[in-house]
């Protein structure tokens, strides 16, 4: 991969991109819907969350959930309606646009964006769902998850001193997020860090202010994270480049410049991108 000598700035996202946990969601919706002031059965929705990851599930991570119709549809940006949209059980349902823009729909990117899918269409409150995840995180925190520290990766980030900067962008509140990285130990690894960034819309105007204060063309920027709409479409948009790592399987058909699923593959990424800076530097 040529280009990988052009990069000169890194993007990170935090969740799934730093870290892979695969047991979080469990006690995330242990917390939403364990305590029985929901009518969902717990374990029907673990059983279908389940499905949702590992691609059982009529629908899947990259489709769209649309919470004003309790549909789904597969769209591609740029898509113009009709869409085609979908119950649970897949039946194609007819539904005007007006309504089912009634809510924003979900992009089902990730395990985070599927347990608030969940908490939609059983009517979970924003205040429980932001009470929950509160609660998630600490439990990370105290290992109660498979959450980890990948030494490797972040022997990597240090490892890549050609690029100008590297910089983590999390929609996460200053709030928990410090305590999270500070846990995790890689604060000092990036230029900057930046929390609450708003992202999609967020990413796309940091990226548009970065290029004019450093002179920076598009291609000179690559942005790694686990959630397409929100770390990766705002870069692509624009010129960048990208790299999906998830490990699921998606029904989003964007080619990405790099897909990984494991966070050896993306330590392995970067060392790459640091031997093709410095050979380049060399030659």
């Amino acid at each position: 991969m040529e280009w990988l000598q052009k990069i000169e700035i890194v993007l990170f996202d935090l969740d799934g991109t730093l870290y892979q946990d695969g047991t979080f969601y469990k006690r995330y919706l242990e917390l939403l819907f364990g305590n029985g002031e929901t009518v969902a059965n717990l374990d029907e929705i673990l059983v279908e969350m389940a499905s949702l990851l590992e691609g059982t599930h009529i629908s899947s991570v990259g489709d769209w959930y649309y919470p004003s119709t309790d549909t789904w549809t597969r769209e591609t940006l740029g898509n113009n309606p009709p869409l085609i949209h979908r119950n649970w059980k897949g039946v194609e349902v007819e539904v005007e646009p007006d309504q089912a823009q009634q809510i924003s729909p979900i992009y089902a990117g990730d395990a985070w964006s599927l347990v608030s899918i969940f908490a939609f269409k059983h009517g979970v409150g924003e205040a429980q769902r932001q009470q929950a995840f509160q609660q998630v995180r600490k439990e990370m925190l105290q290992g109660t998850s498979s959450f980890e520290r990948h030494a490797g990766l972040y022997e990597a980030i240090g490892h890549l001193t050609d690029v100008r900067s590297k910089l983590l962008l999390t929609n996460s509140p200053a709030n928990t997020g410090r305590e999270f990285i500070a846990a995790l130990g890689c604060s000092e690894l990036f230029t900057e860090i930046v929390y609450g960034a708003e992202k999609p819309s967020g990413l796309e105007r940091f990226m548009t202010d970065l290029m004019l204060r450093e002179g920076l063309q598009p291609d000179q920027i690559l942005s790694i994270g686990d959630h397409a709409w929100n770390d990766l479409y705002p870069v692509r948009k624009l010129g960048g480049r990208t790299a999906w790592i998830s490990a699921y399987l998606s029904s989003d058909p964007s080619q990405w410049d790099v897909q990984l699923s494991t966070l050896d593959e993306l330590a392995a990424l970067l060392m790459d991108i640091q031997h093709a800076k410095h050979t380049q530097i060399r030659a």
